[in-house]
This record gives C-alpha cells, structure tokens and sequence, in this order.
C-alpha cells in the first residue's frame, strides 16, 4: 500500500443553494451515460443539501471517474458530516474505494482532525491502516501527534510499521525514541524490526540500532 504525498487542502466550495437545476443534477446521478453522471457531480459543487445524495451514489458508484468527481465534490465542502460519511468506506472491501476515500480525506484539513480519534480505535486493522493514509497527505505538523499516537500505542504491528514510514517524512531526531521503543515492544516481528532498522540511524546520528 503506497501512502501518498502532502498536497495542498482542496478550496472550500462555495455554497449555493439547493434549486430546480440540483434536482435535475440530482436524476443526472443515475443516468447511464456515466460522463453525465460525472458531469452532474462536479456540477452539484457548493450544495450541502445533496451531500446525503452524493454519498449515496459513493457506495454503488463502479466508474472511476464518476466516482472521483464525487469525492472532489464531496471533499470540498469539509464539513464533519462528509467526513463521517466517507469514513465508513474506509472498511470497504473494494481496495479502490478504499484508497480513493482516504485520499479525499486527506485534504479535509477542517474536519478530518475530530474524527480521528474514532479511527484510530477502530477495531478493525485496516481501517487504522487506511487511517495512516489519511496522515500522510495532511499537513507534517497536523499529522505528526497522531503519527506518534499509533506508532507508540497501536497493538498490531503492521500500523505501527506503517504509521513510522508515514512519519519518516518529517521526523526528527526526537522521534527516534518513539520509534526504538515500538521496536521493542514487538521484537519477534521482522518486518517492523527492519523499519525501525532502517529509520533510526539517521534519526539518532548512530551507525546502527540493536534491541
């Protein structure tokens, strides 16, 4: 699983009120054209009423671009509801979605932050994986405290692993400890023995680290 980059928040959307022209956009979502379909998402932009709407067509939409014009819709209104909603598919078992949600969260810099605490004790490992996506592509100073927070208190080895390379980005010489201490707290998994391997000697100015 690739994590992806720091990107800029995508703009606000400016709101516009619900109209005759959203209604028609709205029957345009199930259209079989799925260019209109497209079309119609990126053109319901800046309308609170239809986000209910546009989730909806989220969870049965099979056209990728369609579906990204979803999320861009949806992403630019950076509201706490969108947030949640798009949350849920972060457990999907369409790998797509999964990543494609996660990145859209990513540049939710306003609302993201108060649902990260549910996901980070989500009972389900994957949604923390996918949780750790969600870090990587917030800004370095929003995003390092939860970082830390996995890396140090997650139970399953896999996150943590991943949660220290989301973290290497932007981590500093003070947060080798962080690191060395969630090595030996699994000492018998080797796939997170090597990232910590490979991480702490640049961190700690040492030549290698041994448990």
């Amino acid at each position: 699983m690739g994590l992806v980059g720091n990107r800029a928040p995508a703009p606000l959307a400016e709101v516009r009120p619900a109209s005759s022209s959203s209604v028609e956009l709205l029957r345009c979502l199930d259209d079989q054209d799925p260019e209109r379909r497209r079309e119609a998402a990126m053109d319901l932009a800046g309308v609170p009423e239809v986000v209910p709407d546009l989730l909806a067509r989220l969870g049965r939409e099979a056209d990728h671009r369609v579906r990204v014009a979803v999320l861009t819709t949806l992403a630019a209104q950076d509201t706490e509801r969108v947030a949640a909603g798009l949350a849920v598919h972060l457990a999907s078992d369409e790998a797509d979605l999964r990543t494609a949600v996660a990145e859209a969260l990513s540049t939710m810099t306003g609302s993201v932050p108060a649902l990260l605490p549910s996901l980070l004790a989500a009972p389900d490992r994957d949604v923390r994986l996918m949780t750790v996506v969600v870090l990587a592509g917030l800004p370095q100073a929003a995003a390092q405290p939860w970082l830390v927070q996995m890396i140090s208190e997650d139970p399953d080895p896999n996150v943590v692993a991943a949660a220290i390379g989301a973290l290497l980005e932007g981590a500093t010489v003070m947060h080798a400890p962080v690191i060395e201490a969630a090595a030996r707290r699994f000492p018998n998994d080797p796939f997170l023995s090597f990232a910590a391997r490979m991480s702490l000697p640049p961190l700690a100015g040492t030549a290698w680290w041994r448990p």
